[in-house]
Parts: structure tokens; sequence; C-alpha cells
């Protein structure tokens, strides 16, 4: 979960490499850096001026957009969890390519290209069935490459650049950065916590409904969105709602004054001149995190008043609310925090249950500098073409577009639209529903009509 640390030194990313991971085989890549940088670094140290604050992911049904974002997901999981839940596990955990024996067994690799505290960094990592198998950092302090990392499980190598003054120990299951993590005093400590914090991923389809409402919860609970919040972001998407509170009849003493804690907190941020502060029951200083037992019971307490008649505005609980509301809160949630702070977002099928009008002022606000104020990244996947249409308010650039595409072979294929060939006020999104850039569905209706025919045939 993001927080407030990452307002000034959040992770930008420039690209992301990945090889081996799900329906992906081959090496593929995704950039976000401009034609602009054409050197290891911006002259004026400008990374918002030379990278892309967003980037969408196209293609047909089962093409592997989903295993981009994923891929992504790991590479962050590994290094929040491999040398800690990961290692409950009797082997490593990973998801390498299955339809061909050769992937089953060979290395799966990650690699980031990102900045951090205005520096750049290359970060990545092998792994196989039996663990790490590689593990590099490196970065340039002036004009070069320099290497600050260098793990290889074959050479029986582990060595750090004396700068780090670094002696970390780790298993063969777990990341270095993972074990620096626990580690608070290791130089490597708020690099790797950096990318964590700055890490967050949206999935809004109908399986991972409780978890988005955990999440949704969880960011009230720590102050990272208010009520207020809520109440300004379901307002943006005309939904009706007018106010949303908490049940607090028969809510557990430990989650109430967590919320009242918090409601102090915010106050005393408004008002930085209010010296009387009142005393508090004991016990309601205790910092402690919600559990994630308390975090549900807080969402199903959460109570939402719809614009009703003159006398009635009727409340709803939270499953009483559709589909959409919970998916626009999902996916508005996290994206207003990093907004705020910075980093990186992930929304898989972004375009699930929202209108396209209401896709468009998301996406407008991480390309509106004005608003992206520090430079926060939204890389998303959709089946939505209207954003690539003229009729879209929304701009993407070719270079932020990306197509997938599977082969015969079941391997996903990532390319960038920049690659195809240019055509002058070319309709975007009609050329890309015909199949013009690949990542087009190649369907069969002949065979749905014959299925039809064969049921009416046995009746």
């Amino acid at each position: 979960m993001r927080n407030a640390r990452c307002y000034h030194g959040c992770m930008i990313l420039l690209s992301f490499t990945v090889r081996n991971h799900k329906s992906i085989r081959d090496e593929v890549a995704i950039d976000l850096t401009r034609s602009a940088l054409t050197t290891l670094k911006p002259k004026d140290g400008n990374w918002s001026a030379v990278s892309y604050p967003l980037a969408g992911i196209f293609g047909g049904n089962a093409t592997g957009k989903s295993a981009v974002l994923d891929a992504l997901r790991y590479t962050f999981t590994a290094i929040r969890h491999s040398a800690t839940v990961w290692q409950e596990s009797k082997s490593m955990r990973r998801a390498p390519f299955k339809l061909d024996g050769n992937s089953r067994t060979s290395a799966s690799l990650y690699e980031l290209d990102l900045v951090h505290d205005g520096r750049r960094y290359v970060y990545g990592f092998e792994v196989d069935q039996d663990g790490i198998r590689r593990e590099w950092l490196r970065d340039v302090p002036s004009s070069r490459w320099r290497t600050l990392l260098e793990r290889d499980r074959e050479e029986g190598l582990l060595a750090f650049h004396p700068s780090l003054r670094a002696k970390i120990e780790v298993t063969p299951r777990e990341l270095v950065l993972s074990r620096a993590l626990l580690l608070k005093e290791s130089s490597l400590y708020a690099f790797a916590d950096d990318l964590v914090e700055s890490f967050d991923i949206v999935l809004v389809k109908d399986s991972h409904r409780t978890a988005r409402l955990s999440n949704l919860a969880d960011s009230l609970a720590d102050g990272d969105v208010t009520f207020p919040d809520l109440e300004s972001l379901l307002q943006v998407a005309d939904i009706g709602v007018l106010n949303v509170s908490i049940e607090e009849t028969n809510i557990p003493e430990r989650i109430r004054l967590a919320f009242r804690r918090l409601e102090r907190d915010l106050r005393e941020e408004e008002d930085e001149d209010a010296s009387d502060k009142k005393e508090e029951p004991d016990g309601e200083d205790d910092e402690e995190g919600l559990e994630a037992d308390e975090l549900e019971q807080v969402a199903r307490r959460l109570l939402f008043t719809h614009r009703g008649t003159v006398d009635d505005c009727p409340r709803f609980s939270i499953h009483e609310e559709s589909d959409g509301t919970i998916a626009w809160l999902a996916i508005a949630v996290p994206a207003l925090e990093a907004l705020r702070g910075g980093g990186l977002l992930l929304v898989d099928e972004i375009d699930a249950s929202l209108h396209p009008h209401l896709l468009e002022v998301l996406l407008g606000a991480f390309s509106d500098p004005l608003v992206n104020t520090h430079h926060a990244q939204l890389i998303f996947t959709s089946h939505e073409s209207y954003v690539l249409s003229p009729l879209s308010e929304v701009r993407l650039e070719p270079e932020q577009i990306w197509l997938t595409d599977k082969t015969n072979e079941g391997v996903t294929e990532l390319t960038c639209l920049a690659d195809f060939p240019k055509h002058p006020d070319a309709n975007v999104a009609k050329r890309y529903l015909t199949g013009r850039y690949g990542g087009a569905p190649r369907l069969s209706p002949s065979l749905f009509a014959a299925l039809v025919d064969t049921g009416e045939a046995q009746e």
C-alpha cells in the first residue's frame, strides 16, 4: 500500500522486461521512455519529461494482456515476500510457460529499468524451480553503469559494491532485496522499500470483489483516503451517492477507536494551530493497523446515502451497491492515492463496468501534468477501442499503445504501435478492430452457428 513517504521519492518506471512467465515464453519488454531520452539520463535531470505517465495494453481475449501485468505483479511480490511468506512453500513460487517442456524447467527473467530518488537503476533476477538463479542491481551515478549487486548461483557469487557496505546473507529462494526489507539498517532498505511501496495493482474481476472491498477499507483505516474523498469520487461518476459513512452500531471497540483516532488526526492536520487536544481513552494511541478480518468488518459496515425523493434519502450497504459503483471505487481510490503521492499503478481490464467517458476522466488525470504533479504512472489493459478513436478526449501517442497477440504455439507477443508503419490521420481504433495491428481476435462465427443448429437438431 502506498504511503505518504512516497511523496518525494517514488519510483518512475522506464521499462520492464520479462521472459518465461505464463503465456510469455520469449523475452518481451514494455518501454515507457520517450524518444527524447537519447542518453543514460536526461541532461537537466527531469525524468518526468522523458517518460510516459500512461500506457495501455490492448488485445483480444486470452492473448496475454493480463500476463504482462501479472509478470510485474510477480516481480514486486517477490521483492516483498520471497524472504518471508514465500519461505513457507516447499518450492520456489513461479509461473513459467507450460506449453513446452523446455520452458517449464528453464529460468524466468524479470528486469526493471527505473528511477529512484532521481537516479537510474536496473534491477533484475532470474528464477527457476530451485530458487534464485541470478540477481543484479546497477545504477548510473554519473555517465556510465555501475554494478551494485551481482549474484550468480552457478558461480557461487554474491558480491556488493563497496559503497553499499552491505553483508547480506540469503537463502536459495529469497531475493537480496527481500532480505534487505527485513534488515532496515541495510543500505539497500530504502531502495527496496521504495519499490514495494510505489507499486499497486487493481484486479476488477468479480472474483476479486472481496479483496477490493478490503483494500478500500484499508485505505480508509490508514487515512490515505477519507469519507469526503469517497463522496467526491462518487460524485465524479454521477452515481447518485450523497454521503458515505460507517455504521458504528455493534462495531468492535478497537475498530471504532481506530476511526476515531483517524478523524482526530485529520482534524489536527487541517488546523495546525489547534492547541487543545481531548484526552483519549486508554489504548487509543495504539498505532497498530487493523487485521484482515477487521478490515472486512469495516467494509461490511460502509453505508452509502443515495439521492432519493425530497423526504427520503435511503442508505445502502456496500453489498447492496452495484458492481459499477464497486468497480469505480476499486480503481478510483488507488488512482487517487497514486496521483497524490506518485508511484506505479496497474489496472487489469480497466474498462470493466466503467462507462467510456468515466474511463476518459481517469486516463486524463494521469495524462494532465497539472493534475499528475508527482508523475504517477498507470499501465492498464483494455478491450475498449474508444480511447483509441478520434472521439476520445484522451490522446495516446503510438509509443503509449501496446498490442498483444498469440501465436499458434500459444505464445504471447507484445508489440508497440509505434513499430507499425505510420499513416497520417489514420483511425487507430478502426484499424485495431479490423486487425491491421494484430491484437484483434480471430473469430469463427460459423462454428457458433453450427452449435446452435446442432442443438436444435437434437431437440
